[in-house]
């Protein structure tokens, strides 16, 4: 035992000595040098950050040597991780042929020397991205001495600046001073670029949407892959453009945001003996990601949770083309989704039909959302039938279906939730079918129905705030609720589910 551990003693002080004498030979001359140019002993460290700075970007040139003049119209450059953007995207949306660099910019002394580089070959892009962290900004390298220099120096080439986004969990592990510092940071740096005209800016620190779910997030600092097609959609449509008109507004609005989740936790505990499911129409069938509903309400809540929404989906019968909610249900009770008509085998709705069964045969808590209503407009269903069991009409078939579940479920608890406000046929004022309906009259027998059979009520129609000035930060056409529409639904569902006794 002796002699191993001698061994083992000889080995690391021959290894210590080879790692000091590789320092003197690379890092003493730096130092002798820098001493004897005047310019005074620079400490280990900052000698140590340039030689990081040589190595790094020999390895960037190298990547950037691969570029073919004239192949690409764009290239991405990045101070934080962009593995999630797909530049097939910009290609199809806007015709980029972008060259993405993988290596991550770690300040912004990289980022110019990149920038430096390029101009040096001649092979500058018509557009250059840049993902910028104002965090990483070095103040020995201020941006107007370095990369807004280098912008200046190419006036052709259009610049787009994607600020980072990071999650709400990087601020609120921050303390109050970093995280306000890092804010101003982005403020001055915005103040900066977007002066000149061939510069664009981006910004969605401000969208809770995005950064308060932390589902949204690969990294703390890169969204995943569905999110990052979502917000390369936002600034094709530059909808998250940051000008100098509203840069105020909305860093403003960014730090209320930050401020008002770090003292306000809006997870939830308690569920995790309960199943959350959904049906309904496209409002849950459409979306199936971090963004959906139910991708909000699985983030925050500790239950499983079942979309069983179906695009297209009415309550009432009338369609033969598309199935009712009375076919999910007759689905659900037989617990086999197959032989829907219209449907296939395919949809989440029909698939998740057994796994809804087994759920009611165990007698686990279930807590169902109903929301149906738009396409019973759309397609002119009748609101009421001649008998109040009539399925080809809303109420009659809200009525049966919820009866059936009640059935089913007899431990469940049934939550009726009204279709969401909308722009479609004159905010839904136009009347549909024979029977002259509106919009609001779903909506209204909606909340009849709740009375009814005493049963709690999601009423997104007016909790969500939509109204005909401002439909379009909340839906993405004339009837779907966007990001920040689905967000702010799936947080009610959440409010409400404080709210019951089980």
């Amino acid at each position: 035992m002796k002699r191993k551990t001698a061994k083992w003693t000889i080995i690391i002080a021959i290894l210590l000595s080879g790692a000091t004498a590789l320092f003197m030979i690379i890092v003493e001359p730096q130092i002798k040098r820098t001493t004897q140019e005047g310019e005074g002993t620079h400490s280990v460290k900052v000698i140590m950050a340039d030689l990081r700075y040589e190595r790094r970007i020999k390895l960037i040139r190298e990547e950037l040597d691969t570029l073919e003049e004239g192949r690409f119209t764009a290239l991405f450059l990045s101070m934080y991780p962009i593995r999630s953007y797909d530049m097939y995207d910009l290609s199809y949306w806007r015709g980029l042929e972008t060259f993405k660099a993988e290596m991550v910019m770690e300040n912004g002394r990289e980022l110019a020397g990149t920038l430096e580089y390029l101009q040096e070959l001649d092979i500058m892009p018509d557009t250059v991205l840049f993902g910028l962290d104002p965090e990483c900004l070095e103040e020995e390298y201020p941006l107007e001495d370095s990369l807004l220099k280098l912008i200046r120096q190419t006036p052709e080439t259009g610049y787009e600046i994607l600020f980072v986004n990071p999650v709400m969990a990087y601020w609120v592990g921050k303390e109050d001073a970093q995280w306000q510092a890092v804010i101003d940071r982005y403020e001055k740096a915005a103040k900066l670029l977007g002066q000149e005209e061939n510069v664009k800016l981006f910004f969605a620190c401000d969208r809770e949407w995005l950064v308060c779910n932390d589902g949204n997030y690969a990294e703390d600092k890169m969204p995943t892959e569905a999110v990052a097609k979502t917000l390369l959609a936002y600034y094709t449509r530059e909808e998250y453009l940051l000008t100098e008109e509203n840069r105020k507004q909305r860093m403003d609005a960014a730090r209320e945001l930050i401020a008002d989740w770090r003292s306000n936790d809006r997870t939830m505990a308690g569920l995790g003996d309960r199943t959350l499911v959904f049906m309904g129409d496209s409002t849950f069938g459409n979306f199936s990601d971090s963004t959906a509903v139910t991708g909000v309400v699985e983030n925050f809540a500790d239950a499983e949770v079942i979309n069983c929404g179906y695009g297209g989906m009415a309550a009432a019968y009338g369609d033969p083309e598309c199935p009712a909610m009375g076919d999910l249900l007759k689905a659900i009770e037989r617990g086999d989704g197959s032989g829907i008509a219209g449907t296939g085998d395919g949809p989440p709705a029909v698939a998740a039909a057994a796994q809804i069964r087994k759920l009611a045969d165990s007698g686990e808590e279930t807590v169902i959302f109903l929301d149906f209503g738009i396409n019973d407009y759309i397609k002119g269903f009748p609101v009421d039938g001649e008998n109040p069991y009539d399925c080809s009409a809303y109420a009659g078939a809200m009525r049966s279906g919820i009866e059936k579940l009640q059935t089913i479920f007899p431990k469940g608890q049934l939550v009726l939730v009204t279709p969401n406000f909308i722009k479609y046929s004159n905010f839904g004022t136009n009347p549909v079918g024979e029977e002259a309906s509106v919009f609001t009259d779903y909506v209204d027998a909606l909340r009849e129905l709740a009375k009814e059979y005493a049963l709690p009520v999601l009423d997104i129609y007016t909790e969500l705030g939509i109204d005909r000035d401002n439909y379009t930060d909340y839906l993405q056409d004339e009837i779907h609720l966007n990001e920040t529409g689905r967000f702010n639904m799936g947080m009610g569902v959440l409010g409400l589910l404080q709210e019951l006794s089980f």
